[in-house]
C-alpha cells in the first residue's frame, strides 16, 4: 500500500511563512534544472511563486551532504505543482526543481508511484541512491535528453540512464556518457530541429 505524504503542519505553516517572505522580496534564485524546465514550457516562474505562496510542505528531505530541502504542493491556474526548494545564499530561496507531478513519478499530487504497478516489475529495483537528495535510483530511457557541448545544443533520442524517483536528478553512466561523445565527435546526427534564440542583453530587448 503507497501512503500519501504527510509533514507536521506546525512545521509546515513556519517554513511556508518564511518562503512566502523571500518570495514577496524577489529573494530567491533558481536552479538549472528549475530553469530548464521553465525554458521548455513544461512549468513558468509564476507558477513556481504561486505554489510557495498557496501550498503546504508534503516532506522535508535531509542529507548529511547537504541543507535540508522542502517539497511543496501549490496549485496555479487549477493544477498542481510541486516546487522542491531550499536555503540559499545570501538568506535566499534556492529553487531547486518545479514540475506538475504526474504519471509515471505521481499516482496524485501526495502520492508517489511504486512504478511496477503501471511500468513492469523490471523498474520497481533501485540501483542506488541520488547523490543530491538520497532518493531511489532506477533505471529509464529518456525520450528526449538535451546535452550541451562546445556550445552546441543536441537532443538525443532514447538515452539509458538513471532517474532519481524523488528529485527527478537524471544520471549517465560512464559507458554511455563516452559513447555520446563519441557519436557527436563523429557527427553521428540522425536530424535536425529548430531551435529558438532569446538574447537577454539590453541592447537585444529594448524596442
Amino acid at each position: 500500500m503507497i501512503a500519501d505524504l504527510q509533514t507536521d503542519q506546525g512545521e509546515s505553516q513556519g517554513e511556508m511563512s518564511r518562503f512566502a517572505a523571500l518570495l514577496r522580496q524577489s529573494r530567491y534564485t533558481l536552479s538549472e534544472q528549475a530553469v530548464r524546465a521553465v525554458a521548455e514550457g513544461k512549468i513558468s516562474v509564476l507558477d513556481v511563486e504561486s505554489a510557495l505562496l498557496t501550498g503546504r510542505v508534503l516532506e522535508e528531505r535531509r542529507n548529511p551532504m547537504r541543507v535540508p530541502c522542502y517539497l511543496v504542493l501549490g496549485e496555479s491556474g487549477g493544477k498542481p505543482v510541486h516546487v522542491v526548494c531550499a536555503d540559499g545564499l545570501n538568506g535566499e530561496l534556492a529553487i531547486l526543481f518545479a514540475y506538475v507531478p504526474e504519471l509515471p513519478l505521481w499516482l496524485s499530487p501526495t502520492r508517489r508511484n511504486a512504478f511496477g504497478a503501471l511500468l513492469g516489475d523490471d523498474m520497481t529495483q533501485s540501483v542506488g541512491n541520488c547523490f543530491f537528495c538520497g532518493g531511489d535510483l532506477v533505471e529509464i530511457v529518456v525520450g528526449n535528453y538535451y546535452y550541451r557541448r562546445e556550445g552546441r545544443m543536441c537532443v538525443v533520442k532514447s538515452l539509458p540512464a538513471t532517474l532519481c524517483q524523488q528529485c527527478d536528478e537524471k544520471y549517465l553512466r560512464a559507458e554511455v556518457a563516452k559513447r555520446l561523445n563519441a557519436l557527436i565527435d563523429e557527427g553521428k546526427f540522425t536530424g535536425v530541429e529548430e531551435a529558438r534564440v532569446v538574447d537577454y542583453s539590453p541592447e537585444a530587448i529594448e524596442p
